[in-house]
């Protein structure tokens, strides 16, 4: 049960979501983990009627650093906020952060409902599809109270996941040998291999299950999961650019900003 202050907290945040307005918010009213989970819940219930899966953010020490925050960090994705490829240019809203080479899995079945501990093997098993992805992050609310909360609370600092074409016939030893590229209008920025610099996104994902099991949650049949930064960096993005990003074994996905 959200105390009024909280209430009110998520509902500026699912409104400066609506609007695409940046403002500053009481995110010092949020005293511990569970306040911030539950604003996220209602802010999110507030902005859709309905969540699509999961998105990550965080996902590598360098991230955390550089959003503030102090462990990985999740939220649902609603409704509206996954988009495929497209020729129409994508429209930056203000507070965005930066943009993250992403995976997307879809779930071919339900995971975790059992509320037995989920492993690699399980997670690959229920898996459908999986595809490249580009996540956009940004903030509602001026920094502001403890920033991991804040984050938490602010959607997890998801903005809008745009997804490129699933890559169905899963082999889980394509993410033992994967490396993603990426390129800022036709220039290379970004090139990380696995067991070097690239972030796996099978154990992200697994972790994340695990968590959503900790809060009496659990992955439906036909959701989806980004599996957050597969790179250690975000990547700066301004209109005008297109993001291009091909992952080794899966597929390459772009997007135009404005």
């Amino acid at each position: 049960m959200l105390d009024d202050n909280l209430r009110r907290l998520a509902c500026l945040i699912s409104e400066n979501r609506r609007t695409g307005t940046v403002s500053d918010l009481p995110f010092d009213a949020l005293r511990t983990e569970q306040d911030a989970c539950s604003v996220q819940s209602a802010a999110t219930s507030a902005f859709a009627e309905d969540a699509l899966g999961y998105a990550i953010v965080g996902g590598s020490a360098a991230i955390r650093r550089s959003l503030g925050i102090e462990a990985p960090i999740y939220g649902a994705i609603p409704v509206g906020t996954c988009q495929g490829e497209s020729d129409r240019p994508i429209r930056l809203p203000p507070g965005m952060i930066g943009a993250q080479c992403d995976l997307v899995f879809t779930m071919g079945a339900p995971l975790g409902a059992d509320r037995g501990p989920v492993n690699r093997e399980g997670f690959c098993a229920a898996v459908l599809s999986c595809r490249p992805a580009i996540g956009l992050v940004g903030r509602r609310g001026h920094l502001s109270g403890r920033p991991h909360l804040a984050a938490i609370a602010d959607f997890a600092l998801h903005v809008a996941t745009c997804v490129g074409s699933h890559h169905e016939a899963i082999d889980p030893a394509v993410f033992d040998g994967m490396s993603l590229r990426a390129s800022i209008n036709g220039n290379d920025v970004l090139h990380a291999e696995a067991g070097g610099r690239l972030v796996d996104p099978v154990a992200s994902a697994v972790w994340l299950v695990n968590e959503l099991i900790g809060r009496d949650l659990h992955l439906r049949a036909g959701d989806i999961v980004a599996a957050g930064a597969l790179a250690p960096i975000l990547l700066q993005i301004l209109p005008g650019q297109e993001l291009a990003v091909e992952i080794s074994g899966i597929g390459g996905i772009a997007a135009r900003f404005a």
